[in-house]
């Protein structure tokens, strides 16, 4: 065996091992922007507490400090941040890249809907960590408003970002690069 194959196998062997030795984020508490930032998301399933309980997202709900009691259904959603397509569904932007979100009680929220996240982050320290919240819902699904759309407006590309028409003037702030997004920085 040569030395360049010698590198390529164990190059290889610690791809595949490496992932084993790490804990990977929740999708529930992690996002491609600033922790605590808020950005857009558009609702794509609503899950039922049956299946939430059968889900990482779960642990990382009650750890985070949210009563067994208020994981009910519809506490947690599905939401895409890219529209739309690619060369399958697995492989899909909107797919490869969906974040979960905890929904509180007094929201309430549709398949189709925009709504404003609060981004989470992963526990730090023995800390608890905080969930992706929706804040606010900022376009019903079917409104005719249509404040808000997946930008550029051309059908055609696979990688479209949330926009809603109100971002810039309230001091959003675009991301660019591999994963691009509008978000308003915390305060």
């Amino acid at each position: 065996m040569t030395t360049s194959s010698r590198i390529t196998t164990l190059i290889y062997t610690l791809l595949f091992f490496l992932p084993a030795c790490s804990t990977v984020p929740s999708y529930i508490q992690t996002d491609v922007v600033p922790a605590d930032s808020l950005r857009v998301a558009q609702v794509v399933a609503i899950a039922k507490r049956e299946d939430i309980l059968k889900l990482e997202a779960y642990k990382s709900i009650i750890s985070s400090g949210v009563a067994d009691s208020d994981v009910v259904d519809g506490s947690m959603v599905v939401a895409r941040v890219y529209c739309c397509g690619g060369m399958s569904k697995e492989l899909s932007s909107e797919y490869v890249s969906r974040i979960f979100l905890y929904v509180k009680k007094d929201l309430t929220v549709g398949s189709g809907d925009f709504v404003e996240v609060r981004v989470g982050h992963p526990p730090v320290k023995g800390g608890q960590g905080s969930l992706n919240m929706i804040t606010r819902v900022v376009y019903k699904y079917g409104d005719k408003s249509e404040s808000c759309w997946w930008d550029p407006k051309n059908d055609k590309l696979w990688l479209r970002v949330t926009y809603c028409e109100w971002m810039t003037k309230e001091g959003w702030i675009k991301q660019h690069g591999l994963y691009p997004a509008w978000f308003k920085p915390a305060s």
